[in-house]
């Protein structure tokens, strides 16, 4: 069997006689949106998907549109606090002139699909949730997706003129796939068609936002949350590059599998039949997603700690998406002896976007160390916000693709002190602290604990360093024999003292 296959085009398959040549008459995909068209339940791509269906089922991407921060962040309503912090509909700059926002473009596609700029459905509203809110982003979410226009890429969601989804007509069908070779037929319910777009510019439909501060749908304000534009313009976009790597490489693993089908299963190979699971910020890709390097060295009366942060394994920023993830730094030092901490000396200190108060609570504020995230403000110079109302970066300490950040740190420890211990830690928090505890979270959004509330990290640990900083000898290494501590070195030190030299100066 051979399959001829084309962007715009259904995917045609025909035995080979062996001849040397053969002719493919493709026939176009819709390229008209046909609003009878009736949204496919997930739940029948089940029958020869089971293993793809089995994936995403509890998925973010399949409760998108239930996720309850995006309730609180929205309306107010997803949870008891969730009037608590920044309510879109309440405290928006455009929450008088646009109460809908887009919000649905992302989170709720179908119901969005089938009427653009419609409000999100939320937990007040009658009938909540309905079918197309419990689809979330569905199958015919993604693979009714005919193109996306990159030079659209900052439009929210599925955009009209931004992305083309056009629904097919009666006894038509169409599923989009990056699988060129797919060439089972079934019109009304499947008629594979290729569109290699969805290893990467369909994910960023959703994964990069512009607002539209002019309210007239050019979404030409700040780029707060620009993910998609982060690969693009790293190294990990350029397929000539050895870091060459799409979005579907390292959020859509392979599963082992052979077939992605039960009926007419064709064997292929496993790196092709790719995980529907789709996550992003699980433990596994957290604690894979930086390295941690740190070093130590006696000073005199003190100890400096060298850090490099390095984002050498994955293909964005850390932390990248929603604006009020961030990741933190904490450096510490203390007496091995008796836990004392040393007191800190030089060096960047932790944002209060840390956490301002008590530091065993997981306020962080102020302490030894950084904080990666980007803080953006409002027009009315209220933040951090989110890209809705973002007039003003203020700063944005994220780490881009193969990025490294190096700092220094400085702490008190006079002759005397003994053996010190030094730690570092990488922490992940899904929300700034001080939106945290304004919304009352103890949950994520899908109903998972949240660390960011818990001790002893108050967040998830990412990467961690902890080793001892030994103490100087009480006598240096001054005569021959070196390496060795004996009468003659006593000697030398006490002519040395006697002297002023720097070889006996008792601080160091």
């Amino acid at each position: 069997m051979i399959v001829a296959a084309s962007k715009g085009f259904y995917n045609k398959g025909s035995v080979y006689t062996g001849s040397t040549a053969m002719d493919f008459a493709l026939s176009s995909t819709p390229t008209v949106d046909h609003a009878s068209y009736s949204f496919v339940d997930p739940a029948t791509c089940l029958a020869c998907h089971g293993e793809q269906f089995d994936d995403w089922a509890d998925s973010p991407m399949a409760n998108a549109g239930v996720n309850t921060w995006v309730h609180d962040l929205y309306a107010g309503n997803g949870t008891p606090g969730g009037m608590g912090g920044f309510v879109y509909v309440r405290d928006s700059v455009f929450a008088a002139t646009n109460p809908a926002s887009e919000c649905g473009s992302c989170h709720q596609p179908e119901p969005w699909i089938e009427t653009p700029f419609s409000p999100m459905e939320t937990p007040s509203d009658l009938g909540y949730p309905s079918i197309g809110a419990m689809h979330g982003i569905s199958c015919e979410t993604c693979h009714k997706i005919a193109d996306v226009d990159v030079s659209k890429i900052d439009f929210p969601g599925i955009f009209p003129g931004a992305v083309d989804f056009f629904r097919p007509d009666v006894g038509q069908q169409v599923m989009y796939g990056a699988l060129g070779d797919a060439s089972y037929n079934a019109p009304g319910l499947m008629q594979p068609a290729y569109q290699p777009q969805l290893t990467a510019a369909v994910c960023g439909a959703c994964h990069q936002d512009k607002n539209d501060p002019d309210e007239n749908h050019t979404y030409t304000g700040f780029t707060s949350e620009p993910t998609y534009t982060e690969w693009a313009e790293s190294p990990y976009s350029d397929p000539g590059s050895a870091h060459f790597a799409t979005c579907v490489d390292c959020h859509m693993p392979p599963t082992g599998s052979t077939t992605a089908c039960s009926v007419s299963p064709v064997e292929r190979d496993p790196s092709s039949i790719r995980s529907h699971d789709i996550r992003g910020t699980t433990p596994e890709y957290l604690e894979n997603a930086v390295e941690l390097v740190t070093d130590a060295e006696r000073l005199a009366g003190g100890v400096r700690v060298d850090v490099e942060v390095r984002n050498t394994l994955t293909g964005h920023h850390v932390p990248t998406g929603v604006t009020v993830r961030n990741m933190i730094l904490l450096v510490e030092a203390w007496r091995d002896a008796d836990d004392s901490p040393l007191a800190f000396e030089t060096g960047p200190v932790i944002h209060d976007l840390g956490g301002v108060g008590d530091p065993s609570q997981g306020y962080y504020a102020g302490l030894p160390g950084q904080l990666y995230a980007k803080f953006i403000r409002d027009a009315n110079g209220n933040g951090p916000t989110f890209f809705t109302d973002a007039a003003e970066i203020v700063f944005d300490t994220r780490l881009p693709a193969l990025a490294v950040d190096a700092s220094s740190y400085e702490f008190e420890a006079p002759r005397g002190a003994g053996d010190l211990r030094v730690r570092t830690r990488l922490i992940y928090r899904r929300a700034f602290r001080a939106l945290v505890d304004a919304k009352q979270w103890t949950e994520d959004g899908h109903g998972n604990p949240l660390a960011d509330v818990a001790p002893p990290h108050f967040g998830h640990l990412k990467e961690s360093s902890e080793f001892i900083v030994s103490a100087p000898d009480c006598l240096p290494d001054l005569a021959e024999p070196f390496g060795v501590l004996d009468l003659a070195d006593v000697q030398s030190f006490i002519a040395a003292f006697l002297a002023g030299e720097p070889a006996a100066d008792m601080t160091t």
